[in-house]
């Protein structure tokens, strides 16, 4: 299965609460007309920022396919072009939306999440450190990595979603990979991302394979509109 993202900065000119009232309701409605979705989840950002960490979006998209020419395909289908994209520009900085197709690895699937389970989920957008090939990057997230996180005191779920391979055939994505870490509670967020196995351990590997530079997060509120 494909995950896709679709990286999202509001319109300027529009308040937080408009952008992120209109993306729930007009644009969901919307959205879940479209078929070929396996499941919809939105990651609203939240007020609450990430020590360290800025970004130019607002919120993630994230939207599951059954195989990669479906997602590509996105573009052209016409339930996707004659509803939800004819939306977006009502609450989008359309030049600035940006797009992933992913692969998931689920490295801590904690508790099953209901349609409604709410939880704080940090939103990592990661590029590869410079000389690191795309193998050699996901490699080491993969296989290096991933291993240390479950460490972290609180954390209630892990998943890296890396950049398919295919989608660097005729194009540089603009991150290599994203990384989600949820956390039950913004207290729990709090007290695990100060905590040693993060702060230390954690990030001591990261940069490692990760331009710190160059990548972003973001706290989020997940709405899961077509969930199982």
């Amino acid at each position: 299965m494909i995950k896709g993202f679709a990286l999202i900065p509001k319109r300027p000119d529009i308040s937080d609460e408009k952008f992120h009232t209109h993306w729930r309701t007009i644009h969901a409605d919307l959205a879940v007309r479209i078929s070929a979705l396996r499941r919809y989840v939105q990651s609203h950002r939240m007020a609450h920022a990430i020590p360290g960490f800025s970004s130019p979006y607002d919120g993630a998209a994230e939207i599951w396919f059954d195989d990669l020419p479906t997602a590509q395909g996105l573009k052209d289908n016409p339930e996707y072009v004659n509803g939800a994209f004819q939306d977006e520009p009502n609450f989008i900085d359309v030049p600035q939306l940006r797009f992933l197709n992913t692969r998931e690895n689920v490295v801590v699937a904690g508790p099953p999440l209901a349609k409604d389970t709410p939880v704080v989920k940090g939103i990592f957008l990661i590029k590869r450190k410079p000389g690191l090939s795309v193998a050699e990057f996901q490699d080491h997230w993969r296989n290096t990595h991933a291993p240390l996180v479950p460490k972290t005191p609180g954390l209630c779920r892990y998943v890296q979603c890396h950049v398919c391979p295919e989608s660097y055939e005729n194009d540089t994505p603009v991150f290599d990979g994203v990384a989600e870490l949820s956390w039950p509670d913004l207290a729990t967020f709090e007290q695990s991302w100060m905590s040693a196995e993060l702060q230390v351990e954690q990030f001591e590997d990261v940069r490692r394979f990760v331009d710190g530079q160059n990548s972003v997060g973001f706290l989020a509120e997940e709405n899961r509109v077509i969930w199982p």
